[in-house]
């Protein structure tokens, strides 16, 4: 896939990586998905995976995502707690967004606890907006904000 700084490189996922995204998920978030949400995401039409994978170390980061015709739904985004800030999740978003716009990507949607600042600043500087909220969304009482990136013209108002 290609190269994400010294002693690192991205590579794509498959349903055989089911077990190290598990790892990772509970090693990154506080209520991330469970095992068997992980394997039905990799098994779903149009999954597309990447990994941060450090020499010697093994995956790292990580992002799920599911293309449905033009619009990339973005599921899940981590990185290993030791190894943040490095800007490996703006890189994992960007490849991909990129992969995906020269096959005809319209728009790319996620949605994210507001009260995470961090992830919402990282998104908004890839120009995502906020379209939408949740209220009271996650089991502790946040709401979710819907957010999106439209790439082509008229994509906005759909």
């Amino acid at each position: 896939m290609g190269e994400a700084g010294a002693g690192r490189f991205v590579r794509g996922g498959s349903p055989s990586d089911e077990g190290v995204l598990a790892g990772l998920v509970a090693e990154c978030m506080d209520h991330g998905w469970g095992r068997s949400q992980i394997a039905a995401a990799l098994a779903a039409r149009g999954a597309r995976v990447r990994l941060v994978v450090e020499t010697g170390r093994g995956p790292v980061a990580f992002l799920l995502a599911r293309r449905i015709v033009d619009v990339l739904e973005i599921d899940l985004v981590g990185v290993h707690p030791d190894h943040r800030r490095r800007g490996m999740a703006r890189q994992l978003l960007e490849t991909l967004i990129a992969e995906e716009s020269a096959a005809g990507l319209a728009e790319a949607r996620l949605e994210l606890a507001a009260s995470n600042g961090t992830a919402r600043r990282l998104y908004e500087g890839l120009g995502f907006v906020v379209v939408g909220s949740r209220s009271r969304y996650y089991p502790d009482g946040d709401d979710a904000l819907l957010l999106a990136r439209f790439l082509r013209e008229g994509t906005a108002s759909r």
